[in-house]
């Protein structure tokens, strides 16, 4: 809560269901409440990052009208936000806070260490067409066409082949041991970032994007009323909700993109203003 310093609030107070989206705020209320007992800095989870970082977003810019339920459709960026990766986004996080133990830590480490393994080794070997199955070839309609001198990666982007499919051809024992000993689900994650590589490098380059605007803070003493060319309505919605980015700002329901590069004017402005005045205070 922004009136109480360290009350940290949970659930349907919030406006949401009692189910997963209750337990998902729960642990970050746990969290930041530890943080806060320890004087650490408060834990924040973006968009960009996890379905958690999106719920509460959703909830501090948007509102609620009826019970709020965290649906995948609500991502921007759905699929940068996998199962397949959420130990890969979340677990440095947890390990920072100390939340994640050694073992655990080691043995992230380890499914990072496999999954490179096996990316490394797929961008840097050739394909011989010569070696490929009737199964395999069947999947190609029985024409390898000028595969051979591919990479397997590049191979790997047609639709009809699966990395079970090289994986069980085309890599030898001895090729490389920690490659060959990727999980199932460590090699669909370098799976899917292959076949969707180009999509993936678009949706990136649009975090940064929103990661920028997100970096712009709002000080807690910038004064709404101030802004000339926001209207009254805008400057209400401004002084109840309070947010901390410009990139938050620009979420909320009925601001307009005119409306946040003011906004990012007068936070300067009133920056220096405010500098100015405490020079000539001290």
């Amino acid at each position: 809560m922004k009136k109480f310093t360290g009350l940290y609030l949970a659930g349907q107070i919030n406006g949401t269901s009692g189910y997963e989206e209750a337990a998902a705020q729960g642990i970050m209320a746990g969290i930041n409440a530890a943080l806060f007992i320890r004087g650490g800095e408060a834990f924040h989870l973006d968009r960009t990052e996890a379905y958690i970082g999106i719920l509460i977003d959703d909830l501090i810019s948007k509102g609620t009208d009826e019970p709020y339920r965290m649906f995948t459709s609500r991502a921007e960026f759905r699929l940068h936000l996998r199962i397949d990766n959420a130990d890969r986004r979340l677990t440095p996080h947890g390990r920072r806070i100390g939340l994640v133990d050694d073992q655990t830590w080691a043995e992230y480490e380890a499914r990072q260490s496999r999954a490179a393994a096996l990316k490394h080794l797929l961008e840097s070997t050739r394909l011989d067409a010569r070696t490929l199955s009737s199964e395999v070839l069947a999947k190609l309609d029985g024409d390898p066409g000028n595969l051979s001198g591919q990479t397997l990666a590049e191979f790997l982007k047609r639709p009809e082949v699966s990395i079970a499919d090289i994986l069980g051809e085309t890599i030898e024992e001895s090729q490389s041991p920690l490659a060959r000993a990727a999980h199932r689900n460590e090699q669909r994650a370098v799976e899917t970032e292959i076949k969707f590589a180009g999509y993936l490098s678009k949706q990136l380059r649009s975090i940064d994007k929103m990661k920028r605007a997100e970096t712009m803070r709002i000080p807690a003493w910038f004064d709404y009323t101030a802004v000339s060319g926001l209207s009254r309505e805008m400057q209400q919605t401004f002084q109840r909700v309070r947010p901390i980015t410009l990139g938050q700002a620009s979420r909320l329901p009925g601001v307009t993109p005119a409306a946040v590069s003011l906004l990012h004017v007068y936070v300067e402005i009133q920056g220096r203003k405010r500098a100015g005045a405490a020079r000539l205070t001290a």
